[in-house]
């Protein structure tokens, strides 16, 4: 097992509402949950965009929007 170890952050009260949103949308058990969920999302997109894909929203098998990660291309290799 990996240890485990604390970390805090400030954040604003509109960031914690949309924490709080998310985790009751998503049935989550803690923000702390959504979090970790959130930071596997975006690990997955870093490396997505290293490898020179897009990431993007598909309605109807049309893409309806890209999503773009600021500081993120695909000429960058992620980060771990």
């Amino acid at each position: 097992m990996r240890a485990r170890r604390r970390v805090q952050f400030i954040l604003p009260e509109p960031t914690i509402e949309k924490l709080d949103q998310l985790k009751e949308q998503m049935g989550a058990s803690s923000r702390t949950e959504v979090l970790k969920i959130a930071l596997e999302l975006l690990h997955w997109a870093v490396v997505c965009r290293a490898k020179g894909e897009k990431i993007a929203a598909v309605r109807g098998g049309e893409i309806s929007e890209t999503i773009v990660i600021p500081s993120v291309s695909s000429s960058e290799s992620p980060r771990r």
